[in-house]
């Protein structure tokens, strides 16, 4: 239930951004095997290259994923979120707004007070490749249904303070620092790819091929450098 109820709020959230547009025509958008159900929502709009809303269902598993990447030539950090249910607890449940070059306490000071109002949780310990989230990154298992109630609040509240500073947000005309924020959003795909849970589970359900694939231009695609910067 709390993947469906997260999904809705990033739709709703996501729905003032500017000049949104739906990406209709990905190979991606539903995939069906067997009793896995595989779901991608993708839009663009002025700021961010990429919104991807993936929700996945098994006889066993939820799972949600999303991730919010910026253009790099707005100085915008990433969004992203994921959870992981059974049928019993959410085993993982994450959210952060990750740094890019830039990008500093202007932007943090919204997001710093209300990481401080939700300190309630059963945190777990980040993974030794998770270097890419900021100091305010909550990852932690939500084991009553009022811990799932929370989370959805916390994500609720980041997400307004990303959605605000995505439709503020000017194009810059500085060659250099749009530069460091495309090596920035490399290194943060690069990182996510070292989790390499994901790509067990999706080879077992589908192929190594496919997994690696799906992982390298679905999940965690790089930006594209443009010409000149």
């Amino acid at each position: 239930m709390i993947v469906e109820d997260v999904a809705q709020t990033i739709r709703e959230q996501t729905s003032g951004l500017p000049d949104i547009k739906h990406k209709s025509s990905d190979p991606y958008l539903n995939i069906v095997k067997d009793d896995i159900t595989i779901r991608n929502e993708m839009w663009s709009c002025t700021g961010l290259r990429k919104i991807h809303l993936e929700t996945c269902k098994t006889n066993r598993l939820d799972v949600l994923h999303c991730v919010l990447f910026p253009d790099p030539s707005y100085k915008l950090p990433i969004f992203g979120c994921d959870i992981i249910a059974n049928n019993r607890i959410v085993t993982a449940a994450i959210v952060d707004v990750s740094p890019v070059s830039g990008v500093n306490g202007n932007f943090y000071g919204g997001i710093k007070p209300i990481c401080q109002r939700y300190m309630d949780f059963d945190f777990r310990e980040l993974p030794a490749w998770a270097d890419i989230f900021s100091p305010y990154c909550k990852f932690m298992r939500l084991r009553e249904q009022s811990e799932q109630i929370m989370y959805i609040q916390l994500l609720e509240e980041y997400l307004k303070v990303y959605v605000r500073a995505v439709q503020n947000a000017e194009k810059s005309d500085d060659k250099d620092a749009t530069y460091r924020r495309y090596e920035d959003q490399v290194y943060y795909c690069e990182q996510q790819k070292q989790n390499k849970k994901t790509e067990t589970v999706l080879s077992a359900w589908f192929d190594s091929k496919w997994a690696k694939n799906y992982i390298h231009n679905v999940l965690f695609d790089s930006p594209k450098l443009l010409v000149g910067v």
